[in-house]
């Protein structure tokens, strides 16, 4: 009886023991060959997922992922890096057989344990892509100045950080006549990120014309530091508007303008440097001689106007030329 016994709890305690073995035994089981490929590695404690990481090269290594691995495994490639200026995701079901097959101890703490890979890249702009179009047109012979819009103006073009970042426009084609035009732009010569794109666009020639640089008030007389040249599209300049900056320059504001904006003729006017009724001094000069006098103006006058004025020595009234404020030129054949 006491046999029986023995061997029904041997049976029991067989069959408790076979069900806590089964349950655990494939964790142990996992463990165990997880660690006979690791017992030679760092506590899993002190190996850490980089979140991010960015890479120059070509290729993604452990150093990019893990940080406390064994430094001579830090350089071991492990996957292609994307293209230059891209990024990907690497997740934790990816990182964690990449760990097995390297023998890093490390594991998933979470699904969300992942890597974001960032592939460095130097980016060449539209803008430099628009420059050496602009240098291009140039040399065929499209006048100067003039700027140019192109079609794709949210492009970037990224190249890997060692590739040369040279620009070749190998053609533009030109049409004059809508002032359209499209040129093949090389970039990345000679590496495997070399790549030729057909950029489309319109060029537009310019007019370079005066503009105020800050607000002038009405009735001031604008000095040289007050207005400057700056180019605008020819066909946004309107009729009547100033081209030459010497007819800004000394001249009176009657209607206010804003700055950086075409200034037209009939917002200004010669401002008056002699009034009526005023003194003004009477110079004539001639190849022998050159004489003054005083004399009162009997009209209002601008730079340049021709008017009247009394000879205040002799009371004849003469013809004159103004000059500057309160004094003017006599005029001989003029004088009456």
């Amino acid at each position: 009886m006491k046999i029986k016994k023995i061997i029904l709890s041997l049976a029991i305690l067989s069959a408790v023991s076979g069900m806590s073995l089964l349950g655990g035994g494939a964790h142990a089981q996992s463990s165990q060959g997880f660690n006979s490929r690791n017992n030679a590695q760092q506590p899993a404690a002190t190996i850490l997922l980089k979140p991010e990481t960015l890479v120059d090269g070509q290729y993604v290594t452990l150093g990019d992922l893990f940080s406390g691995i064994d430094p001579q495994q830090a350089d071991i490639a492990v996957a292609h890096a994307p293209q230059p200026g891209k990024q990907v995701v690497l997740d934790y079901r990816w990182l964690y057989g990449i760990a097995q097959r390297n023998n890093i101890n490390w594991r998933p703490r979470t699904t969300a344990d992942q890597v974001l890979v960032t592939r460095a890249s130097q980016t060449i702009t539209m803008d430099e892509i628009r420059d050496a179009i602009q240098v291009a047109m140039i040399e065929q012979g499209v006048p100067r100045p003039f700027t140019i819009d192109l079609s794709s103006e949210n492009l970037q073009i990224h190249l890997p950080t060692d590739a040369s970042n040279e620009i070749d426009v190998s053609s533009v084609e030109i049409n004059s006549r809508t002032q359209r035009f499209v040129a093949s732009v090389t970039t990345g010569a000679r590496t495997a990120q070399q790549r030729t794109y057909r950029i489309s666009g319109k060029y537009y020639p310019l007019s370079t014309i005066p503009v105020l640089v800050e607000p002038v008030s009405r009735g001031s007389i604008i000095r040289p530091d007050q207005v400057e040249y700056r180019d605008f599209r020819s066909e946004r300049v309107p009729n009547g508007a100033i081209r030459d900056i010497n007819d800004v320059i000394g001249k009176e504001i009657i209607r206010p303008t804003n700055p950086n904006e075409p200034l037209m003729f009939r917002d200004f006017t010669s401002p008056i440097l002699v009034r009526r009724g005023s003194l003004v001094t009477i110079r004539l000069v001639t190849a022998n001689m050159s004489l003054t006098a005083r004399g009162k103006a009997l009209e209002n006058g601008s730079k340049g106007d021709v008017i009247r004025v009394m000879n205040q020595t002799s009371n004849k009234t003469i013809q004159v030329e103004v000059v500057a404020e309160n004094e003017v030129r006599a005029l001989p054949a003029m004088s009456q």
